[in-house]
Order: structure tokens, then sequence, then C-alpha cells
């Protein structure tokens, strides 16, 4: 009996246990969760309320990243000081500006928003798929068919947005993060009033903007959470603050769309 046991104990295939994933922003751990399903949850960097680009590690979450199956971010441009931190972990990682994304520049460098383009969801939903199946192949049917209907959600949230987001008057945001979702959406944007968000505006473009405004060339001027308003106020009357990496939401699967959601919604006042 025992020899009998231990035949079938050898003969039995080894399934490999599910990667342990870590995220940097609520957007990407939400469109992780999507393709894992019901096989795991994500971790998150971010802490909430944070700013994404002045992350610092808290000694626990460089732990993290050393255990880490597959570390899934957006890249250097949008988290700087997590660059070191995922290439000293030795952890896979998967960047996701560099996975079938249409990208936008601004300032001589690369918009690292992209998530804010229902396309680039849906194609690094199915980056973070594959590179899960290469990981974890016992899964792969699962991760696939987990893809394909995150896919689908995407779909369906962006007719629901298109609709919505028609006959906009013109509008201004604090800085250009909002380019990705202004072109997917052909709205009448007018830019940031600040270059980036690592320099106040300067001098030119704030007269830039007082002259658009009194050609009626900008209705709507839509300050940043993460931002003083107080310049911004200084031009016209504001419209409800915007977040364009959703830091205070909770990173479940819902939360990529709840971001694109409640954007949408906050634009569509500007009539």
């Amino acid at each position: 009996m025992k020899r009998l046991l231990c035949l079938a104990l050898l003969t039995t295939p080894a399934f490999a246990e599910v990667p342990k994933v870590v995220t940097d922003i609520p957007p990407v751990a939400a469109l992780v969760g999507q393709v894992m399903g019901q096989l795991g949850t994500p971790e998150l960097l971010l802490d909430k309320g944070g700013d994404e680009h002045d992350l610092a590690l808290r000694p626990s979450q460089v732990a993290d990243l050393g255990t880490a199956g597959l570390v899934v971010w957006v890249g250097p441009d949008l988290t700087p000081g997590l660059a070191q931190a995922v290439t000293a972990s030795g952890a896979p990682s998967l960047t996701l500006l560099d996975k079938g994304t249409t990208l936008d520049y601004a300032g001589g460098g690369v918009n690292p928003h992209a998530w804010l383009d229902p396309d680039n969801a849906s194609a690094w939903v199915k980056a973070i798929a594959a590179r899960l199946s290469q990981i974890d192949p016992d899964n792969a049917a699962t991760y696939a068919a987990n893809a394909k209907t995150a896919e689908a959600g995407i779909a369906a949230l962006d007719a629901k947005l298109a609709a919505e987001l028609t006959g906009l008057k013109p509008l201004l945001t604090y800085h250009d993060a909002y380019a990705y979702l202004a072109t997917h959406y052909h709205l009448p944007y007018q830019g940031g009033l600040a270059a980036g968000e690592a320099a106040p505006p300067g001098a030119a473009r704030i007269a830039e903007v007082q002259g658009l405004i009194a050609q009626g060339k900008i209705a709507c001027l839509f300050p940043e959470e993460a931002h003083d308003p107080a310049l911004m106020a200084t031009l016209g009357p504001l419209s409800a603050p915007l977040n364009p990496v959703g830091s205070d939401l909770d990173p479940t699967p819902e939360a990529w769309a709840k971001l694109l959601t409640r954007l949408a919604d906050a634009l569509a006042t500007c009539r």
C-alpha cells in the first residue's frame, strides 16, 4: 500500500502556485484584479491619498517586492522612485507603458497617465493575462477568459462614456494629465494650466489662458485634488476637482471603471 501511495504521489502533476502580484496604483491593481479573478488579489504600493510621483516605499513594501512573483506597474515615467526598487528586488516585472500602449507626449516626455484611454486599458489587460500565463501556465485558460470578460466590460463602459461626453464646452485642467481621455473622446480640451506637476504655471501661460477665457475659448476650469486651487481660482469660477489616479479608491477590480466614470461625470458638467 505504501509503495502504491508513493508511486501515486510521484506521478501526480505538481501545480504551480498563483504568483503574488504587486502593483503601483489603483487603476492598475483593478485591471490586474480583473484578470486574476478568483485566483488572487494583487497588492497595492500606493497608500490611499498618496502621491504616485513621489512614492516612497516602507520596509514592508520593499519586502513585498522581494517576494513578488510579478510586479505590474505603469513605469518610471509615473513612479520614478519605484524603478530602483523594482530592479533591486529581482522580481519579474511588467512595464505597462511598453505593452501596446498608444502614447501621448507632453513637455518633451511621455505622458504616463495612459490608463485614461480605454483602448490602452484593453491592451494592458491582454498584456497582463499573457504575462501571468507565462508565469502560471496551469491557470492560463482562466487568465485568458477573465481578460476577455474584462475587455468586454471596458468596451461597454467606453460606449456609455462616449455618449455622456458629447457636446461639451472647451475646458482646461490644472495639468495635462487628461490628454488621453480628451483624445479618446474628442473633447474640446485646452490642456493644462501648468506644463507638468513639478512646476507651477509660468506668467506667459497664465496670460495665454486669460486671453483664451476672454475670447470664450475656455468655459470650464477644473482644478486637481493634489494641488492648491488658489491660483486657478483667480482665473474664474472652478468646476469640481479631478483626480487622475484615483488614489482615494480602494484597489478593487472595479476601481478603473469607478475612476473613469467619476472623471466623465465631472467633465460632463461643462455644458
